[in-house]
């Protein structure tokens, strides 16, 4: 084995592609590759790889460290965040303390350009990437949660009954009563809050004619207000929404006298429409509700199955906002959650760095405004 260090360099993809393959059994396209990590909004990621130079020349990439640059708002300022995606170790090199040193070396140099840093994945591949974060420094933060709205009991069924199903066969027909049951009791309640008739101040526009100017006007006369959260720029919103290779996204617009007061941005994919953002002027829930209101009702005339919004379990903000309009936690249902042995684990970790230097608690969940803007935008 013989071990070199080094930064990406042009033609690297090639080798970084093969190794993501092998890993996710995904293949990526190489321009699927330069919009997230070549030409970020904020120019190229940091990614540092590791390579065994012993192996075969078109195998000799053995992993990868990496950071996509993210724009956050502590409380109105500004700071640069590294978040920590396809951080990758061949499969022949695991659990032989290969890829720790190296992901601790440029971790270091890393916190000369970023002020804070977070995994949103601490869970995946049995909770190594949370294990990793941890020895680093990382504090594991928040879980994940799932809001959803019903509006066809049939399609939220076949999304419960995956997370309640069990191989135990003499109870299987019993948990697929039980999903469909529920399925049908969500589905009433949500009924009752079906809005009647769609607002007329609401706009509804898809990336190529979006107000991605008149969104950033909004978010800076109210980001004091929405705590830790992604810096809703311009460039980054353009960057993640619209020049997204792997999604199409819609804007759903709240106007008053002609100024944009709220807006929710979705992609709708296998009959689900997903909520990747959505903020309202000075927090009120009342524009929450009408936006909220006209996403129902364009999903229903779109015979769409449900609506889902994940967020962190800590987010006081969207809690209520979905609470207050008819939304259900997916995850009361989920049975693997509730017997896992890593339920108590959070997958969302951060690192905050002493750079940063605020007089509230920066980390308490409640303070955090998270939606799917901090997600890597594949799927």
């Amino acid at each position: 084995m013989k071990l070199k260090r080094r930064k990406y360099k042009p033609g690297d993809e090639v080798y970084i592609n093969k190794l993501y393959k092998l890993i996710t059994n995904i293949d990526r396209s190489l321009p699927e590759y330069e919009w997230e990590w070549l030409n970020t909004w904020n120019g190229q990621g940091s990614i540092w790889l590791l390579f065994d130079e012993e192996r075969k020349e078109n195998g000799q990439l053995i992993g990868q460290y990496s950071l996509i640059p993210a724009p956050f708002s502590i409380w109105g300022e500004s700071y640069l965040a590294g978040k920590t995606e396809n951080c990758m170790s061949h499969p022949d090199y695991r659990g032989k303390g290969i890829y720790f040193p190296h992901e601790k070396k440029y971790f270091k140099e890393a916190q000369e350009k970023f002020q804070l840093f977070f995994t949103t994945a601490g869970n995946a591949a049995k909770g190594t990437p949370g294990a990793v974060r941890r020895k680093l420094g990382y504090v594991a933060f928040d879980s994940w949660i799932e809001y959803i709205y019903c509006t066809n009991s049939n399609a939220l069924h076949k999304r419960i009954y995956p997370k309640l199903e069990s191989k135990i066969g003499s109870i299987f027909g019993l948990i697929k009563l039980m999903s469909i049951m529920i399925s049908k009791i969500c589905f009433m309640y949500t009924y009752m809050f079906s809005p009647k008739r769609a607002n007329q101040s609401i706009k509804l526009l898809n990336e190529n004619n979006s107000p991605i100017n008149e969104i950033e006007a909004l978010w800076n006369r109210n980001k004091t207000l929405y705590g830790i959260t992604v810096d809703r720029t311009s460039s980054y919103l353009n960057w993640r929404i619209n020049q997204n290779p792997y999604c199409e996204h819609k804007y759903l617009l709240y106007y008053k006298d002609d100024k944009l007061i709220g807006y929710i941005i979705f992609k709708i994919n296998d009959n689900v429409i997903r909520v990747v953002d959505i903020l309202a002027e000075n927090k009120d829930q009342s524009i929450f509700k009408v936006m909220i209101d006209n996403l129902i009702i364009y999903s229903k005339k779109e015979k769409i199955g449900f609506i889902i919004c994940s967020t962190l379990k800590g987010n006081k903000i969207l809690k209520k906002v979905f609470h207050r309009n008819g939304f259900i936690k997916i995850d009361t249902f989920s049975l693997k959650k509730i017997f896992s042995k890593t339920n108590n684990q959070k997958p969302f970790h951060v690192f905050i760095s002493k750079k940063v230097v605020v007089s509230k608690d920066i980390f308490n969940p409640e303070n955090w405004y998270v939606t799917g803007l901090v997600t890597e935008g594949r799927s």
